[in-house]
């Protein structure tokens, strides 16, 4: 099993990454009351987690891990059912799931008695590389076009623990596993050879859930994420690079009609971000299409599902956290990593849009 410790002074912790490693959970965190709140499509983890020799025989509670769910009616429910079961501030919230699992046990964690300790147990990759490290939890809400608006009320609190236990990826479906892969994508784009070139050899070994990859992958993934955080705990510089193709996935996620996952968004915004970072030549056309290509060898979508008015995207796009007042805000990739810009040319931006199939309209 291998260590990562994420530096954060007093708000310092370790993310554990291997297999069949679920009962360090028990192992590590020691508390008077535990409080499990899974994802429902991973129940069978969840009782292992409850039984035999990992048992802690505290309270249960399933969550419909649907970014529909993830608004802040699910969080009162939530830490109604810790006051019901007596979860004080001694206590510890286990979040198990997902990312959406994880940013919604981790905003009910610090929301409760103003914030209890809380342990990361994801499920999925994306979940492992990404959602679990660093801290950001929240909900959404729902904008003025009824469409939801990602993560806008939320808050910083650090987990206490990450358990990253790669034999629960053997369940997890294509889909999902691919979804991960975007994020992996993103980090290796931030400048990391190491990792772009697993990506780029072992995609039939990450695929076919190999274990031992697997542990390779999610370490030195997860290990990007966490050096950025401990640089900038709260996103007041250098974190923002971690934002990487979200500014235009956030627009698009939510969008009914498109079907999207959350890293299939991803994936359309590295391309359009590859895009608006040729546009504005920090990049040439051979690193676009390499982009591409990486990321359509994962079977991932590098364009829209269904074509959609750029103007609407733009105008979505202003609703993003990472909109900054009149100005906009994007991550932009370079030839040996990525930066930030702001006041990118909106023209730009539309041409950025139209290249991932938006109108032009």
């Amino acid at each position: 099993m291998n260590t990562l410790n994420v530096q954060l002074g007093d708000r310092s912790y370790d993310i554990l990454v291997g297999a069949n490693c679920l009962g360090a959970v028990k192992e590590r965190m020691q508390a008077s009351t535990k409080f499990l709140l899974y994802d429902q499509n991973v129940q069978a983890f969840a009782e292992s987690m409850n039984t035999g020799e990992y048992s802690y025989g505290e309270t249960c509670a399933a969550f419909e891990a649907t970014e529909q769910a993830k608004v802040l009616p699910s969080i009162d429910l939530i830490c109604q059912s810790m006051l019901d079961a007596g979860i004080n501030r001694s206590s510890v919230l286990i979040a198990m799931g997902g990312g959406i699992t994880g940013d919604v046990g981790g905003y009910a964690a610090a929301s409760y008695m103003r914030g209890i300790r809380y342990v990361q147990v994801p499920t999925t990759l994306l979940a492992m590389v990404d959602a679990s490290v660093g801290g950001k939890t929240g909900v959404n809400i729902q904008g003025d076009d009824g469409v939801l608006l990602k993560n806008m009320i939320g808050a910083f609190w650090q987990p206490s623990l990450v358990v990253a236990d790669v034999a629960t990826l053997q369940t997890l479906d294509d889909r999902h596993m691919r979804c991960g892969i975007a994020e992996c994508i993103k980090h290796a784009l931030l400048g990391n050879s190491e990792l772009l070139t697993m990506l780029e050899q072992k995609r039939e070994t990450i695929m076919s859930r190999d274990e031992s990859t697997l542990v390779d992958l999610v370490t030195l993934s997860a290990s990007i994420k966490a050096s950025i955080v401990e640089e900038d705990e709260k996103e007041t510089g250098v974190r923002a690079l971690l934002n990487l193709g979200h500014t235009f996935a956030h627009a698009i996620e939510p969008i009914p009609e498109l079907g999207l996952y959350h890293g299939e968004a991803v994936a359309i915004g590295l391309c359009a971000a590859a895009a608006l970072s040729e546009a504005m030549e920090l990049i040439d056309a051979s690193q676009v299409h390499f982009v591409r290509s990486l990321v359509k060898e994962y079977q991932l979508p590098t364009v829209l599902p269904k074509s959609q008015s750029s103007t609407m995207l733009m105008k979505r796009m202003q609703s993003d956290k990472k909109h900054s007042g009149a100005k906009n805000r994007f991550v932009v990739m370079t030839e040996n990593g990525a930066q930030i810009a702001e006041d990118v040319s909106e023209q730009l931006v539309a041409l950025a849009w139209a290249s991932v199939g938006g109108q032009l309209v």
